[in-house]
């Protein structure tokens, strides 16, 4: 008789089956997901991850480029899971793919499974030496830098002199990262706030002002204070939607309501050569920084906003809630002072 087979059998009869113990509970589970593993034998994570990444990237050769591997490779990956599963997964057309009810279906049980994975790892395994961290776009480098010796340091103090963990720090758009936490993809992102996305703890590491900014060529920018009146002709250089959701959608509403209705014009903020050269090139283009952000670049200047309630930039450390890093993360926060919310 196996560890499972043990404690399972009939009860006296006149005695009222008394309810299981923590421990029979756990043997049960334990033979529950026994039984189902004996189904997914066949199964490979690798083809959880390339359908992952073809659902996030919207078609199979963005995926297969992310992925590094042949577009023709990666499409017979997903034609051998889906005759695994005797479903369609994707409707295949010129624009990408999407999802069939099917794949939607099977989206929704198995998209927690690379974390739950993760996880688990995590939980066995010491504290990995090397953490991949995502910046979004537009991140100053005071801001790495605080980032790099208060996550590094905190892990060298508490090891008592050893040498702390190396960030990999790499650029993941503020869209895409929750995703890449959820799977452990990485272990920390960098975005500003607010964050939409639930299950992030977070800590603030920036909190500024933002000020107008304008090329040293531009027709206002001899002007050493500016007016609504000034900024009502003026469009605004600014993120997109997928590079920073809700700050890109609060900010504007805040300049809303103090009376500029700016026109967006959005900008990759990845390229800093891009931006200054947007506005170096564009006679009615501002956009919003705080000063620090700036203040070195000779080809910018920096005006502050007409009130005293201006908008602000926040960047914030993020770690899935609940995760070994979101601890380490509130750990890490309690000593440097960033405010931190679980």
């Amino acid at each position: 008789m196996s560890v499972l087979d043990e404690r399972i059998g009939p009860f006296p009869l006149g005695r009222a089956a008394p309810g299981p113990s923590p421990e029979e509970s756990h043997q049960e589970e334990i033979q529950r997901a026994v039984a189902h593993a004996e189904h997914v034998d066949d199964f490979d994570m690798r083809h959880l991850r390339y359908f992952l990444t073809v659902v996030r990237s919207g078609t199979v050769s963005a995926a297969a480029k992310e992925l590094r591997i042949s577009q023709p490779s990666l499409s017979q990956q997903i034609k051998r899971l889906e005759q695994r599963i005797g479903a369609s997964l994707f409707v295949r057309s010129s624009r990408g793919v999407e999802l069939t009810a099917g794949g939607r279906a099977f989206l929704k049980e198995i998209q927690s499974i690379p974390g739950q994975l993760r996880s688990a790892i995590a939980a066995a395994a010491p504290t990995p030496t090397l953490w991949p961290v995502g910046v979004c776009g537009g991140v100053p480098a005071q801001v790495l830098t605080e980032v790099q010796n208060g996550l590094a340091g905190q892990s060298a103090h508490q090891g008592r002199g050893r040498t702390g963990p190396h960030l990999r720090m790499r650029s993941v758009s503020a869209a895409d990262q929750p995703e890449l936490l959820e799977h452990g993809e990485i272990v920390f992102g960098i975005m500003r706030l607010p964050v939409t996305a639930p299950r992030l703890s977070r800590a603030v590491v920036w909190d500024e002002p933002l000020g107008v900014v304008l090329s040293t060529t531009h027709p206002l920018a001899a002007r050493p204070r500016l007016t609504w009146e000034d900024l009502s002709t003026q469009r605004l250089l600014w993120y997109d939607e997928g590079c920073a959701p809700g700050y890109a959608d609060a900010v504007p509403a805040q300049l809303t309501a103090l009376g500029w209705k700016a026109v967006l014009h959005p900008v990759d903020q990845d390229q800093r050569a891009l931006f200054v050269h947007a506005l170096q090139t564009t006679r009615d283009l501002v956009a919003l920084r705080p000063s620090v952000a700036v203040m070195d670049d000779p080809q910018l200047v920096w005006r502050p906003l007409p009130t005293a309630s201006a908008p602000r930039e926040r960047l914030a450390v993020t770690a899935l809630a609940g995760s070994r890093a979101a601890r380490y993360l509130g750990r890490v926060a309690t000593q440097c002072g960033w405010p931190y919310r679980a």
